[in-house]
């Protein structure tokens, strides 16, 4: 049968194991805030680099294709002078119902 005094120091050693496993978990826990913080951070910063480089294509599509647009008006005017009359007429057609 156990003594008291064994109960006590096995009771003082369950508490001590408990302090050290509550010790390692603050610790873990800590280390994962630390993880999590850091992929956010990095997803966040990829994220905006992405939208930098989709961006700048967009600007260089958007600038080829009003060049182009310019260079046909001036190869041919007249043809895009009746060209936007006729959409014009058609959306006026189209907003008037």
């Amino acid at each position: 049968m156990a003594t008291k005094t064994e109960t006590t120091a096995d009771t003082a050693k369950l508490q001590a194991d408990v302090d050290a496993l509550r010790g390692d978990l603050a610790e873990v826990t800590k280390t994962l805030k630390t993880m999590g913080g850091q992929t956010a951070e990095s997803k966040t910063q990829a994220a905006a680099e992405r939208i930098r480089e989709v961006s700048g294509q967009a600007r260089e599509q958007i600038d080829h294709a009003r060049g182009v647009a310019v260079g046909q008006v001036r190869e041919n005017p007249l043809a895009s002078v009746a060209v936007t009359f006729g959409v014009g007429l058609l959306v006026g057609r189209l907003l008037q119902k």
